[in-house]
């Protein structure tokens, strides 16, 4: 059923499978990336179940998610040059098997230490295989029915979203939270025999021709790492045990900008920030996101934490929200196509300054479902029309390092406004971390303000086009 392809030498047409063999491999990739939407989603409702388990606050899980992200973000800017490199095929089954392993460590943790450690590698896996699993696809598919297929597994990914939140709080409430994360490893089981038996090996001749940039991986490591632990120390531990961490992350990120200009093929590509319309977008999305990532985060704590709702009517609240974005993912494009993607994301952006507003006020039932619900849209279009945008702004030949470089900032932006947003609920929770309630309201205005600068950044940077359907 596959084929290796050699080493050098242009790639071969896709192998025909027939109709029932593209449908089980872009099921194999559903699967995929659906274990890993729905991993995020569902690990937001478990932090305080975990909390109880570990005998420590839920604000103090935060790198349960940061620390994932962090190495979910750096393996996928990677994963697509590795993917080219050493094989597709061989490096998506490397990363289900990652997945699943690490999945099995996460479930069986029995510290927070281990949990942590346990979750950074789980974002090992996940950063190889969200990227991989699409190019997979793109390589065994022909190119006449590319646009379909994509579709339909973006629209797998999406449904993982909307029932993410769900399976968190069923398992969470009616088993344990550790089911959360064992579950995976059926799902990854199937996901391997899928891909080892339908998918055809893939690479880029031209790739090993490159090399890999090691030096840009460590700088933006270390200084994404230093600066979440920076700001995540400074509510309760010296000045002098923090400054240093933060201001080590600070030059690692300040050394990363010269480093990354001198590589004809960088981690992120900084020489994009000089054309005015990438930039605008990448500003507007990233703290778009950011909104959305500190919304998710603060919104968990306060259903569980302030209001005492349990893991599963958390997991079923967060549909207000999932279906959405669910929703909004399928009828953006045409709206996008008549009015044009500045419009679209100064909505979008609109849209979470508003709910943001309404998030405010959520002492008041109802106004949570409604804050849930509106917001939806804008997370959603926030996140998917800042790409579209600055993604055509730049020339074809630039596309895949373009994608990869903004999916990095959007992804890593998000992940310090979660670490801003528990430093905020910790420094306003009091000693033994008792009303989690100013800390939450104060994230809500921190979501506010983002997404309000999201808006303005877009309608200041971004020029107006001169036909609003075109960008």
């Amino acid at each position: 059923m596959t084929r290796e392809v050699a080493e050098t030498g242009p790639e071969p047409p896709p192998t025909r499978r027939g109709p029932v063999g593209d449908l089980v491999l872009l099921l194999a990739a559903g699967i995929a990336q659906m274990l890993v939407v729905v991993d995020y989603t569902a690990t937001a409702i478990t932090l305080p179940s975990m909390a109880r388990d570990f005998n420590v606050s839920a604000d103090g899980l935060q790198w349960v998610i940061t620390g994932y992200v962090l190495t979910f973000s750096i393996v996928l800017a990677i994963a697509g040059p590795l993917g080219d490199r050493y094989g597709r095929r061989r490096l998506l089954l490397l990363g289900i098997v990652l997945f699943g392993a690490a999945s099995l460590w996460v479930g069986l943790a029995g510290s927070v230490t281990m949990l942590i450690v346990s979750r950074l590698a789980l974002g090992v896996g996940a950063g190889l295989l969200f990227p991989l699993s699409t190019a997979v696809v793109s390589a065994s598919t022909d190119r006449s029915e590319l646009p379909r297929m994509m579709s339909i597994l973006t629209g797998i990914a999406t449904i993982g979203m909307a029932v993410g939140p769900v399976v968190g709080g069923v398992f969470t409430e009616l088993i344990d939270w550790r089911w959360v994360f064992l579950i995976n490893l059926p799902l990854s089981a199937v996901a391997f025999i899928l891909v080892l038996i339908f998918a055809r090996e893939s690479r880029n001749p031209d790739a090993a021709r490159g090399r890999i940039d090691f030096a840009g991986i460590a700088l933006l490591t270390l200084g994404i790492g230093g600066l979440s632990i920076g700001i995540a120390w400074i509510p309760d531990r010296p000045a002098m045990t923090w400054i240093p961490i933060l201001a080590g992350g600070l030059v690692a990120l300040i050394l990363f900008i010269p480093c990354e200009l001198r590589r004809p093929r960088p981690l992120i590509d900084l020489r994009l920030l000089g054309n005015r319309d990438f930039a605008g977008y990448l500003l507007g999305g990233s703290l778009s996101n950011t909104c959305w990532c500190v919304l998710i985060f603060a919104t968990t704590l306060y259903l569980q934490e302030v209001r005492g709702d349990d893991a599963m009517t958390t997991g079923f609240q967060f549909l207000y929200l999932s279906g959405p974005v669910a929703i909004a993912g399928f009828i953006g494009p045409a709206i996008q196509r008549r009015i044009g993607t500045r419009r679209m994301l100064l909505f979008a952006t609109a849209i979470q300054s508003v709910a943001c507003v309404v998030f405010w006020m959520s002492d008041v039932s109802p106004w949570l479902a409604i804050g849930l619900l509106v917001v939806g849209f804008g997370c959603s279009w926030g996140w998917s029309m800042s790409q579209a945008g600055g993604i055509a702004t730049v020339p074809e030949g630039n596309v895949g390092l373009a994608s990869g470089s903004m999916l990095t900032v959007l992804i890593m932006s998000g992940n310090v406004g979660v670490v801003v947003s528990a430093a905020l609920i910790k420094a306003r929770g009091g000693a033994d971390m008792s009303d989690y309630a100013p800390g939450i309201a104060a994230s809500y205005l921190l979501a506010l303000g983002l997404a309000a600068a999201a808006f303005l950044l877009t309608w200041i940077v971004v020029p107006t086009p001169r036909d609003a359907t075109s960008t």
